[in-house]
């Protein structure tokens, strides 16, 4: 990891975190600390499980055990001005591990900053920034992608101006950064940067149905990268969406249209693939809340010798409160990876998929205003046709865990 980088996040998070503290000042209990402590187990630490070697062999790795501790701290600002919101998110984590024998410990950083300004009823700028700091990644919980075995940074900032030419007509002009970098020199092939630009009309029809067209433009640059592994490309999308109430109990969007990715590597036909996504949020009472997404498009690949990859994704969430102490989270996300062999830098690579699963569930009881108990279980399954890819599944349990709001 470049020094300067590194340096720039952790005075980024620490900018982010002080600022939190003084604006806190200004309205009644806008911060809150909240602390998280949780007891468990894992039934595979090292994420072990079968690779196909190279000559086609099988290659097994024994699974570890381990008891684990996870201590979490969490950050919250939510400041409401008559103009201006300002939201911040910080939850600092430290897990240790009783049988994992060359690292005991790791250390997380998950950063959710959201900013909106409205300069006046027709003009308002908004800004989202998540910055998630990993060691020893596996399966990604929020974009659900499959990291290198290895500690990395990755941070998303995105801009958006968004100005009502009339009550029902709205263009969104937005911009966003990503970056993804590794700690270790062996997976620079890896480290990139992607900078975004789009414009999208919305039209609102009716009081229940809103059109959009999208217009986009991405560059993709591995700018460590080797010259055998140039990746580095530009991207243009192109679509329509709607969203839709279909009554006060359900709400739906869907979009849809082409993206052409072109290569800077020129032995590469363009490629050309339809894009799509889609969720539905139904609330079939007060206490419930089902929501329900799937998407399809080419993604930024995870193996260096492949271009890109196209990603099929779906995922389905519910939320319960039994009571008004107890209540119940699950989810579960399921996303197929298809690598292409017209589009490797290896002649000698083959079309292959990568599934992976995610299901998790949590159990939470509120004993009084400031102190929660709780119980979960999250349960992960890789299962790849990549040579030298890691098949495995893991189950972690949280036996027992304790949540106090500290102020």
């Amino acid at each position: 990891m470049r020094n300067t980088e590194m340096k720039s996040i952790r005075i980024f998070t620490v900018a982010a975190c002080l600022a939190a503290l003084a604006v806190s000042a200004i309205a009644e209990e806008p911060f809150h600390m909240n602390n998280r402590l949780r007891i468990g187990y894992d039934d595979n630490v090292y994420q072990a499980g079968e690779a196909t070697a190279a000559d086609g062999s099988t290659v097994a790795h024994e699974e570890t055990d381990s008891f684990r501790i996870l201590e979490e701290v969490e950050l919250l600002l939510n400041l409401n001005m008559p103009r201006t919101y300002l939201g911040l998110r910080y939850r600092p984590t430290f897990a240790w591990f009783s049988d994992r024998e060359d690292d005991d410990a790791d250390l997380w950083h998950d950063l959710d900053l959201n900013f909106v300004q409205r300069f006046s009823p027709a003009l308002a700028l908004s800004f989202n920034d998540t910055l998630r700091y990993s060691q020893l990644p596996e399966l990604q919980d929020e974009n659900f992608v499959v990291r290198q075995d290895d500690d990395n940074y990755y941070n998303s900032a995105l801009a958006t101006l968004s100005y009502n030419v009339r009550p029902e007509t709205r263009i969104d002009v937005s911009g966003r950064h990503i970056l993804l970098r590794y700690t270790e020199d062996s997976h620079e092939n890896d480290n990139y940067y992607s900078v975004v630009g789009g414009l999208t009309l919305r039209q609102q029809l009716a009081s229940r149905t809103t059109l959009m067209g999208d217009l986009r433009y991405q560059s993709l640059v591995y700018d460590e990268a080797e010259d055998a592994y140039n990746r580095d490309a530009d991207s243009m999308f192109a679509g329509l969406g709607a969203e839709q109430t279909f009554n006060p109990k359900m709400i739906g969007s869907v979009r849809a249209g082409v993206e052409q990715r072109k290569y800077d590597n020129d032995e590469y036909d363009d490629n050309t693939q339809p894009y799509g996504e889609m969720s539905m949020t139904f609330l079939p009472s007060p206490a419930t809340r089902l929501t329900a997404a799937a998407s399809y498009s080419i993604y930024e690949s995870d193996v260096s010798y492949y271009l890109s990859q196209n990603r099929t994704y779906f995922s389905l969430s519910v939320a319960h409160d039994f009571t008004a102490k107890l209540s119940f989270y699950a989810s579960g996300a399921y996303a197929i990876n298809e690598y292409e062999a017209d589009y490797s830098l290896d002649a000698g690579a083959v079309d292959a998929d990568e599934t992976s699963i995610l299901l998790s569930a949590r159990l939470s009881y509120r004993i009084n205003r400031i102190n929660w108990i709780e119980t979960g279980v999250q349960y992960v399954e890789l299962d790849s046709d990549l040579v030298n890819r890691e098949s495995y599944d893991r189950l972690r349990w949280d036996i027992i865990g304790w949540k106090i709001q500290l102020f």
